[in-house]
């Protein structure tokens, strides 16, 4: 039986993100990517810019074949013209439907085997797309993580809601996010309330170009941070080709050389980062066994929601094909009270109660910036 603390659990969505800094939420990501194709095309460096440029079309390529084969029903044939109707398939709506397909093929569909000696061809998945193999998908996959990192590197708290949301926080509130980004820590940092030195669970490593780490950042770190999905500044350390076996470590800077945390732009100065990227994408399907650690950090959240006594979810919707997250709410105990904040709150709450037994739960049917706005209706 789980001791009860008298701790909040806050849950984080990409709805928080898009309120407070306009991140795109799923169905908005490839439009989103697409933008910052457009800006990577302007880019000054022709060496980084030729690689972003090439990096999308793969993705939009990739994208058009899948769509080619579904598409050719639905075309009229006008004596020798073929005239297609326009369909829209859903798959740049559904970047998280595109990368589960990447995984599932890539680590565990069955491939053709060729018994003929001295063929080296690269592996390809039994499945219903012509002439896609697993070095494709896994390049794809590559630079979808690529565009994800540019589409939330530099976002902002432009009108100050996180950090006045932030400062209704206390030391021992829990806070477990689905977001990549590290709109939360700079909220957090401002106030003195966080610190990347333990402020993370699961991960309190650095790059080993910060020797002299604990000279910048004090460290006491009175919120703790679980981020499920992994974070924009988590890396492996070692060379820029990913190995299983590179530790994870926190990075303080971005890509540009500037640093993740304006706070201390000044001490930090500017420092190159090449490092590869340590995340679960957004997938129905998390392989935790490419980024192990990350398990450790979904075991913590299962500890800490089996003994909460109020769940405040913002801005995420515990979507039924995400079976993972699904499980976390498994572990709340029956007396748990529950707040859903977010404009589609009723059928959040009638998903969550097809997986509890008797929950508590009461619902606030605005976005995260209006709720703040309101002085958080609903709050304890």
């Amino acid at each position: 039986m789980h001791k009860k603390n008298d701790s909040r659990v806050f849950v984080f969505g990409a709805g928080v993100s898009k309120a407070v800094a306009g991140a795109p939420v799923m169905k908005e990501l490839f439009l989103k990517m697409k933008e910052s194709y457009e800006h990577e095309k302007k880019l000054p460096d022709p060496l980084v810019k030729d690689s972003r440029i090439s990096q999308f079309k793969s993705i939009d390529r990739f994208i058009n074949k899948l769509e080619e084969k579904p598409r050719k029903p639905f075309s009229e044939s006008k004596g020798d013209e073929d005239i297609r109707i326009k369909a829209n398939t859903g798959i740049r709506e559904n970047i998280e439907w595109l990368i589960t397909l990447i995984d599932i093929n890539t680590d565990y569909a069955p491939m053709f085997e060729f018994e003929k000696p001295g063929v080296d061809v690269s592996p390809y998945p039994v499945m219903p797309l012509e002439g896609i193999s697993t070095k494709e998908m896994d390049h794809v996959r590559g630079c979808l993580m690529t565009y994800l990192y540019l589409c939330l590197c530099n976002l902002e708290d432009r009108n100050g809601i996180l950090e006045k949301f932030s400062k209704e926080l206390k030391p021992n509130d829990h806070l477990l996010t689905f977001n990549y980004d590290v709109l939360i820590e700079n909220s957090l940092l401002e106030q003195d309330k966080w610190s990347p030195i333990g402020g993370y669970v699961g991960l309190n490593q650095f790059r080993s170009v910060y020797k002299d780490i604990d000279k910048f950042f004090s460290e006491s770190s009175s919120c703790k941070i679980l981020k499920l999905h992994g974070s924009i500044n988590w890396v492996k350390e070692g060379p820029r080709k990913i190995d299983a076996n590179n530790r994870p470590v926190i990075t303080l800077h971005k890509w540009d050389s500037s640093s993740f945390f304006p706070k201390y732009e000044k001490i930090l100065g500017e420092e190159p980062e090449g490092n590869p990227l340590t995340w679960i994408l957004p997938s129905y399907f998390k392989i935790f066994s490419k980024n192990s650690f990350l398990f450790g950090i979904w075991r913590e959240a299962q500890r800490i929601l089996a003994q909460a006594r109020r769940l405040v979810v913002l801005g995420y919707s515990f979507p039924e094909q995400d079976s993972q997250s699904q499980l976390l709410l498994a572990s709340l105990p029956d007396d748990c009270s529950i707040l859903i904040v977010n404009p589609e709150g009723d059928a959040i709450k009638k998903r969550m109660n097809n997986i509890l037994r008797s929950p508590d739960i009461s619902v606030q049917k605005v976005g995260f910036e209006t709720w703040v706005q309101q002085g958080y209706p609903g709050l304890e």
